[in-house]
């Protein structure tokens, strides 16, 4: 069932456009990320969703209810919208304990003390926070901060969640566990959420569909699986995960594509092609996982291209090697068992690719 519907939705900021005729839905349950870079308008499009920002047109609708509507005139209030919100600063109140942080928006809504403080209570276990009651924001850590804000927008029972970058202020080794944590919750209660974020891992990690976001607009939206594993432009490729972008021709009735007149890479089953697209030229997108490093000493077969290493990075869990192949330059991640030096002779495979753009030329 869509939980949220947004059509033909805009919002500029003089000639600028920060949200350029986006469509959305998302269902109910469903964790969306939204993936961008820093101003491709993913902040400015959750303003319009809470009604923080009023669009220049298009519509909104929550649990089939219109809450804006450039033609129709509608525009309801943030307040009246039902939708939570956790800012990238949490916006606490430094002089109010963890527990009139959270109370504070069923103080506003006139709740009665009595189901106030069992509302509180309920939710400071939920995010775990049931010993932190009477302190203030400055005695807590990032990552409790980070669970009071979120406390304090679930408060309401909220139709809708959104996340504006929640995580970015905590180090690396916390905001992995508070991914685990949020999608923990964010399952546990069946929250329709929104989570915007620049980082691709966070993204991957919690989301059930993701948004690749730019210049105001949707590029692709697919499953984790899907933007990562077949992304339908150069951006997209680039933007998620590491690729090595190339020009080819498609060969073997579109089965592979030949780079540089003499590597033959296969294209993944999934990519469909008809035979009127043989010979045609593409650009296409290697995943360094999907190269396979082997030594001189290995027996050569019409599978193997010859190449040299120039150049060596150590990730820790992997290896990160750069191997140069007449004109082209290949990223390569190995396993840190398999040790190859700088300028050392290989070979090397190439499992599968994909193509990004069926117009692209040399």
């Amino acid at each position: 069932m869509e939980k949220l519907q947004i059509k033909n939705l805009s919002k500029y900021f003089g000639e600028t456009k920060a949200v350029d005729n986006l469509f959305l839905d998302l269902y109910e349950g469903e964790l969306l990320a939204i993936l961008g870079p820093s101003g491709s308008g993913k902040s400015t499009l959750l303003s319009c969703i809470a009604g923080i920002e009023n669009p220049n047109q298009g519509e909104i609708y929550l649990s089939n209810k219109c809450i804006f509507s450039s033609l129709k005139g509608i525009q309801t209030s943030p307040e009246a919208r039902k939708i939570g919100f956790v800012f990238q600063n949490y916006a606490l109140w430094p002089h109010m304990t963890v527990f009139a942080n959270i109370a504070y928006p069923l103080k506003m809504a006139k709740v009665p003390i009595k189901e106030r403080k069992e509302k509180v209570n309920d939710t400071l276990h939920t995010v775990g926070l049931d010993s932190k009651t009477h302190r203030y924001p400055n005695q807590l850590s990032g990552g409790e901060q980070q669970r009071v804000a979120l406390a304090r927008a679930l408060i309401m029972n909220p139709d809708l969640l959104l996340l504006d970058e929640p995580l970015s202020n905590l180090d690396a080794k916390l905001r992995e566990n508070m991914q685990i944590e949020i999608r923990k919750i964010q399952q546990k209660l069946n929250l329709t959420v929104i989570h915007v974020t620049h980082d691709q891992a966070e993204a991957m990690a919690m989301a059930d569909r993701i948004a690749i976001m730019d210049k105001g607009a949707i590029l692709q939206m697919g499953t984790p699986k899907q933007i990562y594993e077949t992304p339908k432009t150069q951006f997209v490729a680039n933007f998620v995960g590491t690729n090595t972008i190339l020009s080819g021709i498609l060969t073997d009735n579109g089965k592979g594509v030949l780079i540089d007149g003499s590597i033959d890479i296969k294209l993944q089953s999934s990519y469909k092609v008809n035979d009127s697209m043989k010979d045609e030229h593409v650009c296409i997108a290697i995943r360094p996982e999907n190269i396979h490093l082997y030594n001189m000493q290995h027996t050569p077969n019409e599978e193997l291209y010859n190449g040299k290493i120039i150049n060596k990075i150590y990730k820790g869990a992997y290896i990160m090697y750069e191997i140069q192949s007449k004109k082209i330059t290949l990223r390569v991640q190995s396993h840190p068992v398999e040790q190859y030096d700088i300028g050392e002779k290989i070979y090397f495979s190439c499992e599968s690719c994909v193509v990004i753009d069926k117009k692209a030329g040399y």
